[in-house]
Formats: structure tokens, C-alpha cells, sequence
């Protein structure tokens, strides 16, 4: 009977068991990298779609041309590559609603909504707060866009 020996003529099994770990470390090594692709392509999914942050401010002393205002001034930034459009924006006290379709202060007051907010842009509004009441210290501002997202803030007045 022929007997098939390694190298160094020590004949116990040592290459099946060689084979097996190879074979176990081409199988992780496959596991990570596809692993490490779907992250990858999660991240570039969360870089093209609308990105969306809003800030507000609440202020009686917006400066105007006829003296000072009671406004609410909101600021959105796309940071996504994708555009979206910007429905609808409310803001709301204790007691008031305003719709940011019909509130915005004078003719510069920010474009009119519904809005379509290009990728990598931004846009402000100045919204005419003088139905808020006196004595509120904060207001909710909430913007319903396109793309099926809600973002809010709450604004303290200054």
C-alpha cells in the first residue's frame, strides 16, 4: 500500500487541520468585509436622503422698518444631497397657533410655503408673533416635510 507522508515525514493529520483553520479564516474575513459593506452602504443611504435640522428663535425685538416686531424666526438646513419640500410650518404657545403660510412678517419674511429645499441648502423664516401672547416664555415650532419626516424645536423667548 503506497503511504503519502508530509515533508518532514510526520504523518499525523497536521494538513486537514491546516486546511480547516485556513478555511475558517477565509470564512471571517468574508463575513467582515460584508458586514463592513452594508455599513458602508447605510452610511451613503443616510448621506443622500434629506437631512433636515431646524433651529428657532423667539424674539420681541426683531428690528423691522417700522421699529420692533414680535416674531419667530426659523432656519432650516438641508445637510442631505437630496432635496425635499418643506409642507408646512406651525408654531405654537400655550394659546396661539400660527400657520406659517399666512404669518410671515413682510414681504421678505421668507419664501412661500409649500417650499422645495434643495440638497446642501438652507432657508429662513420670520414668522409675525404678535398674536402669541404676552406672557409666553417659549414657543414649539413644528415643520412637516415632504419626504414624510416631522422636525421641532422649542424656542425660549429673548
Amino acid at each position: 500500500m503506497n503511504h503519502v507522508t508530509l515533508a518532514g515525514g510526520d504523518d499525523t493529520g497536521l494538513l486537514p487541520l491546516i486546511l480547516s483553520v485556513a478555511s475558517l479564516v477565509v470564512a471571517v474575513v468574508a463575513v467582515v468585509i460584508s458586514l463592513s459593506q452594508a455599513r458602508l452602504a447605510k452610511q451613503e443611504s443616510q448621506r443622500a436622503r434629506p437631512n433636515i435640522s431646524m433651529s428657532a428663535t423667539f424674539t420681541d425685538h426683531l428690528a423691522t422698518s417700522e421699529g420692533t416686531a414680535r416674531a419667530v424666526l426659523v432656519s432650516l438646513k438641508n445637510t442631505g444631497r437630496e432635496d425635499t419640500e418643506i409642507a408646512s410650518i406651525w408654531v405654537y404657545s400655550q394659546r396661539a397657533m400660527l400657520n406659517g403660510t399666512h404669518k410671515r412678517l413682510g414681504d421678505d419674511g421668507g419664501p412661500a410655503l409649500p417650499h422645495r429645499l434643495d440638497g446642501h441648502s438652507a432657508v429662513l423664516w420670520s414668522f409675525d408673533a404678535s398674536v402669541v401672547e404676552e406672557d409666553a416664555t417659549e414657543v414649539t415650532v413644528v415643520a412637516d416635510l415632504g419626504h414624510g419626516e416631522t422636525v421641532s424645536v422649542v424656542a425660549a423667548k429673548r
